[in-house]
């Protein structure tokens, strides 16, 4: 089944399953259940031309398998899930962190229409599509597959385009160079943008970043994590996306329940 076919979300919930691989770093979002491609080349992050390169490779394949389709032979299910259309094809994503337009996997443009401010994508970017209409949080819609494109090409600018999150902007690669490191965190100063009567007043930095390996508490015990997602806390400060060692992933998860990794 391709991209296309499939509705459009990435939902950061608490996923129960097998362990997965060693972390597979970021990954642009493609549907609720989708195997998601890994990135494995950035370039300009922050700026105004933010590029984001990615394929799904045999490690976040496993991960799925293991994860949807338990009981299944992992070995089969990779096969078949490497032999589609969606594992031969390099998927990329653009945006420009400066203007707040941002051009997805789906190779549509959309345009910054602040932040949601109720239900699953509260505090997470909202867009606009080209005939002017806001993309719903729906599955259907994909507005949040869009949010989270966003975090991974502009991890510092966050919910304040033009303001690279009050810092310098990324500086670019020289062309054709690649990189495998995780982009910085979200969140930052005031911007001096056009979007800047959204967001009053600064705000702090975030405590980690995208790509940061740490510890989260599940249950009584501490499990090394890596921070997958940050945005702005309902009341104030900021929280994370993060997946555990043991294969889980936690959304929305407070400073409290995380400390910096040994």
């Amino acid at each position: 089944m391709s991209y296309r076919s499939r509705h459009c979300l990435a939902l950061f919930v608490l996923v129960s399953g097998t362990a997965l691989p060693a972390f597979a770093g970021p990954w642009l979002a493609l549907c609720a259940k989708c195997l998601n491609p890994t990135v494995f080349r950035t370039q300009g992050l922050d700026t105004a031309h933010a590029v984001a390169e990615a394929r799904i490779t045999r490690e976040a394949a496993a991960g799925w398998c293991e994860n949807w389709e338990p009981g299944r032979p992992v070995a089969a299910c990779v096969a078949e899930q490497m032999a589609g259309d969606d594992a031969k094809r390099i998927w990329r994503a653009e945006a420009d962190c400066t203007a707040g337009r941002i051009t997805p996997v789906d190779g549509e443009t959309y345009t910054f229409a602040g932040v949601w401010r109720s239900d699953v994508g509260r505090g997470r970017t909202r867009w606009r599509d080209a005939q002017g209409r806001i993309v719903g949080q729906d599955n259907a819609s994909g507005g949040l597959g869009i949010a989270q494109q966003w975090e991974v090409l502009c991890p510092r600018t966050g919910t304040r385009p033009g303001s690279a999150g009050g810092r310098a902007p990324v500086p670019a690669p020289q062309p054709g160079a690649g990189t495998g490191e995780p982009p910085p965190a979200n969140g930052g100063g005031h911007g001096s943008g056009g979007f800047d009567a959204f967001f009053p007043a600064p705000a702090p930095a975030p405590e980690y970043r995208v790509g940061q390996a740490v510890e989260a508490k599940y249950l009584s015990d501490w499990l090394p994590a890596r921070i997958e997602a940050v945005r702005p806390a309902r009341r104030g400060g900021f929280e994370y996306d993060v997946r555990l060692a043991n294969g889980k992933r936690g959304a929305g998860v407070p400073p409290r329940l995380l400390r910096p990794a040994p």
